[in-house]
């Protein structure tokens, strides 16, 4: 077994490195056409709730398929579940390719959003079956890093390169990075061989229903994921109307882009330093409670201030702070059940996170449509993280706690 792990043990970068690619993509493909509004309903000639529409898919089939994707990880493991994912990503974007109908675009950001909760989901199941106990806070910091670069990425590449050519060329480049990236996974990412005679067994004795019936009798499951909602809801709904928040202060749409990119920003650099600086400590809740706190402290002042220095500082911070308590989330998680129902507890999570999504959207509107001012719904998001601070002051230290399976990764 030793000279297994020893033999396989660097092989974890690749994976994650492999892991973090196609995570960029699906983020990516989300937004690609987000920041092209007009331009998109321009060329299909769609109305806003089409276009809307296109984007939208990504939080109602994450919403349906995590529990399901979280069970599929638990019981098939983490390259068969990625893998399926990225085949089904691969064979949805030639859709696309059609690029002169709104349909077939639709189908394909439909089939893309169906793959996005067996990639995307599948970051801590990663951590814990490939990494060291030391090192699973960094990796799944790293792969929720790369979920904001790929948001990132959409909301910058796409304006810039439909300017030069149309938009059947512009899809035919993406598809094909897509596609690359695919067969890149499929080929070299790999189940850890250390591991796989161990898990065999649980996965075959895995039953879903059973799994979540005993991850929602689990109180600090219940916390985490209420968190979650919150946490996603928060990010969604800011990011969402981000304009509508700020434009009321005298920032113009491209200043308020670039305190969007500085707060998704924020949570990159944060996505990183928060895991490392908290196995520095051995602690996780600590960070919990500060990042609850930080965003009830900085919210306010970001949506009211009308300096534009003040506002890109306040982003960075929220970003951050706030933004970067996912993969605290994620490893309290695998600390918490194991890395055996890993897999089942992140659907958990990410069904609360999408429900948490699309409540805070539309409850934001309803409140800025009926006040006449965005800027109301952030005392949705206030209270929210109130709660939220309360909730984390009843999590136990979860930083160290050992499970069964634990002592067979090296």
């Amino acid at each position: 077994m030793e000279q297994t792990q020893a033999k396989y043990g660097s092989y974890r970068w690749v994976v994650l490195v492999l892991f973090m690619f196609q995570v960029i993509l699906t983020q990516f493909l989300w937004l690609n056409f987000a920041a092209i509004q007009p331009t998109i309903e321009k060329l299909l000639s769609i109305s806003d709730f089409q276009f809307v529409l296109l984007l939208s898919v990504f939080n109602i089939f994450n919403l349906l398929l995590s529990l399901p994707v979280g069970a599929i990880l638990d019981s098939k493991g983490f390259k068969f579940t990625v893998g399926l994912g990225s085949v089904i990503m691969a064979v949805a974007v030639l859709l696309r390719l059609k690029s002169d109908s709104y349909g077939w675009i639709l189908a394909g950001q439909i089939g893309v959003a169906i793959a996005q909760p067996f990639i995307v989901n599948s970051g801590a199941k990663l951590a814990s079956v490939w990494f060291n106990k030391n090192e699973e806070a960094l990796a799944n910091g790293l792969a929720s890093m790369a979920m904001f670069i790929g948001m990132i990425a959409g909301l910058v590449i796409t304006p810039i390169i439909i300017q030069h050519m149309d938009l059947f060329h512009v899809i035919a480049i993406y598809d094909a990075v897509i596609v690359f990236g695919s067969v890149l996974f499929l080929l070299f990412a790999k189940d850890n061989p250390a591991i796989s005679t161990t898990l065999k067994h649980e996965e075959q004795a895995y039953h879903p229903i059973q799994a979540y019936k005993q991850l929602f009798q689990i109180k600090e499951m219940i916390v985490l994921a209420c968190i979650m909602f919150i946490g996603v809801g928060f990010f969604n709904g800011f990011t969402n109307w981000l304009d509508k928040l700020l434009l009321p202060q005298g920032f113009s749409e491209d200043q308020s882009g670039i305190i969007g990119g500085i707060l998704v920003g924020g949570g990159i650099v944060g996505a990183v330093v928060i895991p490392i600086l908290s196995d520095m400590i051995k602690r996780r809740k600590p960070f919990l409670i500060i990042g609850t706190i930080a965003a009830g402290v900085f919210m306010y002042p970001l949506t009211h201030t009308k300096d534009y220095t003040t506002a890109i500082v306040l982003a960075g911070i929220l970003g951050f702070m706030v933004i970067s308590l996912l993969p605290i989330l994620f490893q309290m998680t695998i600390e918490v059940v194991g890395e055996r129902l890993t897999g089942s507890a992140t659907g958990m999570l990410w069904t609360f996170g999408a429900t948490g999504a699309i409540v805070t959207i539309y409850s934001m509107e309803f409140i800025g449509e009926r006040t006449k001012d965005f800027r109301n719904g952030v005392w949705v998001l206030m209270v929210l993280f109130l709660i939220a601070f309360i909730l984390s002051l009843m999590l136990k230290e979860t930083y160290g706690r050992q499970h069964n399976n634990a002592s067979t990764k090296q």
